[in-house]
């Protein structure tokens, strides 16, 4: 009887199943927008479940549901609405506009504000717009995306190192890169900590994130957004978050494009036929013979291009396919990349592949969230000696070579011209044959625990780590300079950073009574990491294969070396946001850290802001007035607050170490001695920022601006002051001095046209900057280090009244036309004629005068989308304007002086007899070209104007059962550029990151030209 019971009741579940399953219907319909305008990509679901579509170009959608079944209409920028089925089988849904969705929720330190509430200067960009173009690091991203944000890409090498300032450099000598913070986790870019570094310019440390994985960045730059970042915060803080899982449908996205690339603007020099006759030229000046006869030129040709010979077409390809979804427990996002680019000079690559999972899963009935943010990513780059010149430079040396001798002799071997006459090299031999990798892995992320303790106070603690491992196995066999100096060189060096992270933030949040709103976030963070380097080489080796070498190959073993530094900071800080009336806007924040880096004297320091808001549109005067009618938002804000830079080198508050060696009883033995001072009163330098914010809506919201007025102060700089020789040392690091950095700033956004057919939005930005060193305290004036020694040049000049990185030499004035003239200089007819300050009638350092500004005067950039039903299109243009850069790359190759190759206009641009109205000196051998490279010839202007994007993308009408959308598009990257610069491209520094040696352009590895094709799925 029971089973008969028990078969009856499964046969009425099977028929019930079954009868619900029949019942199922095509649903049509249409989802329209306020002006009955279909709106494409809606997303419909049928609630409780993971079934659903998204509507087509027309806003048409098709889906079976149930009678009983609720369907659920989304879309960015509209109020979600459901509908039940019943027995219809065609609706149409209009959606309204979402007002919330014109509080913008804007991520600060610590937490989240409503833009409308935000009292602090920051810049957002979004995911979109680091999706137009292909990057290879984020920094690459934010270039000219935002007001006062400089930045600078070092080198143009795959992963080359990037350079960022955020509204000027706040300091001389201590780092002046941003604070990067990836889903609550601090980290500071420096590029040489983070890697090998080695014969060459340091890759980008922010290369090893992927910026696929991001989606928004905010940049933070007044006091009241950076002092809750304390000692860290001086130069700006650029906050990354990630893409998160969303409670509702699966998704599963790929993204994948392929690039070409070609170098943008080769630098002309001589051919062949000219080199020798410049050759000639050269001889005759120092009274020698022709080194070519007329028939010898002639039989030349244009002879070797060595620059050609060392490049090659460049390619990118980039690929990432991503996982997300969830549910109301659960939430994930896994994102997996692999990135290859393949450089435009030989033998020089960069390779990433990594992954990402952020893992959301509430518990205790949503009262508790424990959250994942994790990802690893290994990088792999070939390189070869470029952006530091000297022999083995490849791009000087391929620049100056001799173009008569041909890159491989008649049995096939490499060639070695003289360069100069200094060394014999052959920069193909150096590229093709040097054996130079680094490989990094890195682990990054934070696991945090978050409880919702009663309603609107929560506590969130987490732990984070960043694990950084990075390798460098350099050979250089018998083919390359090196290797023949030495009879082969291997090196092996490996870094190990690891970086422990633990924060406890206490939050309330909460409309404490009506129209009181109060925002408040206690915590206490420690942080401490660990950074080891260790190297060995070794010479003498048996093999040019640098698979089959090793150490204990080399006859030869140097001297290894080996580092480690140890840091550590905690902290406490508070903020507090009160919105009165959502009229008055009041936040107060404060910070103190302390950290090891200093002094016993000055372990911490504290660091507060306040700032004010006043939201105008919503007082009664303005409703009541006509101005109600033209602004849909007006707030005025003002911040002022002090923050630190932490960012010297460690243990330079103690005293130091070195080895020496004495001599005892006639044996020679080793010993310690003091290598430096300690001063136990080093401190932090301390930036004092005041920022007037101006921010307007207007056109129901359609354009939108941004103003601010800034003035940032630093004191207690951190110098190297010279002291009495009689301590037995000439410097110690002391706090002296002071500069000051003040600007305007500018952004706007205008949404020309916004209905479903047709978009139109035009954003741009304007920066304008001046720095100055007010004070140097205990310092005297001084030169910087050179970017070249053999060069002969100065570096950057430090003196107060004077921007930083300014260059002091002699002011070119023109050529002297005869010898009489310039007979008192010792010059002759032709010879370079430079500023006599002084009127002593002899040039020296007491004629030096600041020759030139690396500092621009202004910075923009300007981008316009347009989307019209399925086809979508963007371009960005950038400009920087009013900097100087200073070409030793041309003054060691057209001075007219050296027998290296020349620039290709000289022969014909040089003085002569015949033509003294050239702007260049005579050829003349016998000529002093020290002082002409130390002239103002040389600083030429780095203004520019670029495209750097232009993109043409077309969404194909797909809506099947395997594919959600499918976008297909073609751009292209600096197509074009403006300038006056006479280099490869203005936007370089063969210093990297250094604060006073900016601008210098010296064997630069040249810039590219980009065309891309790519395609995105969503599946």
């Amino acid at each position: 009887m029971n089973h008969s019971i028990r078969c009856l009741q499964t046969t009425l579940v099977l028929v019930c199943l079954t009868l619900t399953t029949f019942a199922q219907s095509l649903i049509t319909g249409k989802v329209v927008g306020e002006q009955n305008d279909g709106i494409p990509g809606a997303t419909i679901t049928i609630k409780g479940t993971t079934r659903g579509t998204t509507t087509d170009a027309s806003g048409g959608f098709q889906l079976n549901a149930s009678p009983n079944e609720t369907l659920v209409f989304s879309y960015v920028g509209y109020v979600t609405q459901e509908a039940v089925v019943g027995n219809r089988t065609s609706l149409t849904i209009k959606m309204l506009t979402d007002t919330r969705s014109l509080e913008e929720v804007v991520v600060v330190g610590y937490g989240t504000v409503k833009k409308s509430d935000l009292t602090g200067s920051v810049s957002t960009i979004k995911a979109d717009a680091i999706k137009e173009m292909p990057v290879v690091s984020v920094d690459q991203a934010i270039q000219s995306r935002a007001p006062g944000v400089q930045v600078t890409q070092s080198s143009a090498a795959p992963g080359g190192g990037i350079s960022i300032r955020v509204r000027g450099a706040n300091s001389i000598n201590s780092g002046s890169e941003p604070l990067y913070v990836i889903d609550g986790f601090p980290m500071y870019p420096d590029n040489g900590a983070m890697g090998t570094a080695g014969n060459r310019q340091s890759s980008n440390a922010m290369a090893t994130i992927n910026p696929n994985e991001i989606e928004s960045i905010e940049i933070l730059k007044d006091a009241s957004a950076t002092s809750i970042y304390g000692s860290r915060g001086s130069n700006g803080v650029v906050l990354i978050t990630t893409k998160r899982g969303k409670e509702g449908q699966s998704r599963v996205d790929y993204e994948g494009s392929y690039s070409f690339q070609q170098i943008a603007r080769p630098i002309e020099v001589l051919n062949g036929s000219d080199y020798a006759r410049y050759l000639n030229l050269l001889e005759r000046s120092q009274g020698g013979s022709p080194r070519f006869t007329d028939a010898q030129i002639s039989q030349i040709g244009e002879g070797t291009n060595w620059l050609n010979a060392i490049t090659q077409t460049g390619a990118l390809s980039n690929h990432q396919l991503s996982f997300t979804g969830g549910n109301k427990a659960m939430r994930y996002a896994f994102v997996a990349n692999y990135l290859d680019n393949k450089g435009i000079v030989k033998n020089t690559f960069f390779k990433r592949y990594g992954f990402r999972l952020n893992l959301d899963n509430d518990f205790l009935n949503g009262r508790a969230t424990l959250s994942n943010s994790w990802s690893y990513n290994r990088t792999g780059s070939s390189n070869v000696a470029t952006d530091r010149g000297g022999p083995g430079g490849i791009i000087i040396t391929a620049l100056g070579l001799d173009p008569t001798v041909a890159v491989y002799d008649q049995n096939g071997n490499y060639n070695y011209p003289s360069y100069d006459q200094r060394f014999n090299i052959n920069p193909l031999a150096e590229a093709q044959e040097g054996y130079d990798r680094d490989n990094i892995n890195r682990l990054f992320g934070t696991t945090a625990l978050t409880f919702n303790i009663i309603e609107g106070l929560k506590f969130r603690t987490s732990l984070g780590a960043d694990v950084v491992n990075a390798t460098r196995n350099t050979f250089y066999n018998n083919y390359t300079f090196t290797g023949r100096q030495y009879g082969r060189q291997l090196e092996r060096a490996n870094r190990n950073v690891s970086s422990i992270l633990n924060e406890n933030i206490l939050s309330y949040n909460k409309q404490i009574r009506p129209g009181h709103n109060l925002d408040v976030t206690l915590g206490y963070t420690y942080q401490q990491e660990s950074n080891l380097f260790n190297s060995a080489s070794t010479r003498g080796l048996p093999s040019d294969d640098p698979e089959s070498v090793n150490m204990q190959n080399g006859s030869k073993p140097q001297i290894p070396n080996s580092g480690r530094q140890d840091w550590a900071l905690q902290s406490l800080l508070g903020r507090v946001n009160y919105n009165l009336k959502d009229r008055y806007l009041f936040t107060v924040t404060f910070r103190r850290d302390g950290s090891s880096r200093f002094g016993p004297s000055n372990k911490w320091a504290t660091f507060p802001s306040a700032a004010v808001g006043w939201r105008l549109v919503n007082e009664d005067f303005f409703q009541n007035s006509a101005l109600k009618n033209v602004f849909d938002d007006v707030k005025i804000r003002a911040s002022y607050g002090l923050t630190g830079n932490s960012q010297i080198p460690v243990y330079r508050s103690l005293g130091g170490l070195s080895t020496y060696n004495y001599v005892f009883g006639g044996s020679l033995a080793a010993g310690y001695g003091p290598n430096r001072i300690a001063n136990p009163n080093l401190k932090w330098e301390s930036t004092a920022m005041l920022n007037l914010g101006l921010d307007l809506s207007l056109l129901n919201n359609r354009l939108s601006m941004t103003f601010d007025v800034f003035s940032n102060k630093t004191t207690d700089l951190l110098l190297d002051v010279s002291i009495p020789q009689s301590t037995g040392f000439s410097t110690i690091m002391l706090n002296s001095g002071s500069l000051t950095n003040k600007g305007v700033e500018f952004s706007t956004n205008y949404k020309i046209v916004n209905n479903a057919a047709f978009k139109w939005d035009v954003s741009g930005n304007i920066s304008v900057l001046r720095n100055e060193i007010t004070n140097l305290g205990q310092s005297t004036p001084f030169f910087a280090n050179s970017t070249s020694g053999h060069l002969g040049v100065f570096g950057s000049w430090v003196e107060a009244g004077n921007p930083i990185g300014v260059w002091k030499g002699y002011k070119y004035v023109g050529l002297f036309q005869t010898d009489d003239e310039g007979k008192t200089f010792a010059a002759r007819a032709g010879y370079p004629k430079y500023e006599d300050v002084n009127g002593d009638g002899k040039y020296t350092a007491d004629d030096y005068v600041v020759m030139g500004n690396p500092n621009p005067k202004f910075t923009w950039g300007l981008n316009s989308s347009v989307k019209f039903k399925n086809f979508d299109l963007s371009i960005f243009f950038r400009g920087v304007h009013g900097n100087d850069v200073r070409n030793l790359q041309q003054s060691e190759m057209g001075d007219g002086v050296q027998k290296i190759n020349q620039i290709g206009d000289i022969l014909t641009d040089s003085w002569t007899p015949t033509n003294t109205g050239a702007s260049r000196p005579v050829i003349d051998g016998r000529r002093d070209f020290i002082s002409f490279r130390r002239s103002s010839f040389f600083i030429q202007d780095g203004s520019f104007v670029r495209l750097q994007n232009l993109a043409l993308g077309y969404n194909l009408p797909l809506n099947t059962k395997y594919i959600r959308s499918a976008r297909i598009y073609a751009s292209g990257q600096n197509l074009f550029l403006i300038t006056k610069y006479k280099g490869f491209d203005p936007e370089v520094n063969n210093q990297g990151q250094n604060n006073l040696n900016r601008g210098d352009d010296y064997d630069a590895y040249p810039r590219a030209r980009m065309f891309t094709v790519g395609v995105n799925l969503g599946l």
